[in-house]
């Protein structure tokens, strides 16, 4: 059994690699944006390799860091409880919450200018893979926002 605070070490690195395969998933949907946007040719082959190289990518961070969880679940074994909400969780939480905002002032935006993006006769999917990478990439960048380390924490130790 693991202690208190080594648990707790767990839930905040699991917290914090979900949020690592989010900035990756985020990147990788601005490239597949990137590609429908470029015409066919060399540059369009890399950004499409880029982007299936991205997927496996954010697919390998997650699962790497969802492991801890994963093993818990196959083996029976209690290694993460449920915790009363740290520092990091919060952080979660709140980076939820500004991604759901990034994502709704986005709808706004696009629904204000729909007749002039009517005119550039984008595929649908890319306004639904825009929408999702807003969404992903401001709820990873806010956690990482929320949590970064700053000189006010050296100067109280």
């Amino acid at each position: 059994m693991m202690s208190q605070k080594n648990c707790a070490e767990t839930v905040d690195r699991v917290q914090t690699g979900v949020a690592r395969g989010m900035l990756v998933c985020g990147v990788t949907y601005l490239i597949l944006l990137w590609e429908t946007l470029t015409e066919k040719g060399r540059l369009n082959e890399i950004l499409d390799f880029a982007s299936i190289l991205g997927s496996g990518l954010t697919i390998i961070v997650t699962f790497v860091s969802l492991w801890p969880v994963i093993k818990q679940k196959l083996t029976g074994k209690m290694l993460v409880k449920n915790e009363t909400e740290s520092f990091v969780s919060g952080a979660m939480l709140a980076s939820f919450k500004n991604g759901w905002i990034a994502l709704t002032l986005t709808l706004v935006v696009l629904l204000g200018t729909s007749k002039f993006l009517d005119s550039l006769a984008l595929p649908l999917r890319f306004y639904f893979v825009l929408l999702f990478a807003v969404a992903v990439l401001s709820a990873s960048i806010s956690f990482f926002w929320l949590t970064r380390e700053d000189d006010l924490e050296e100067l109280e130790e």
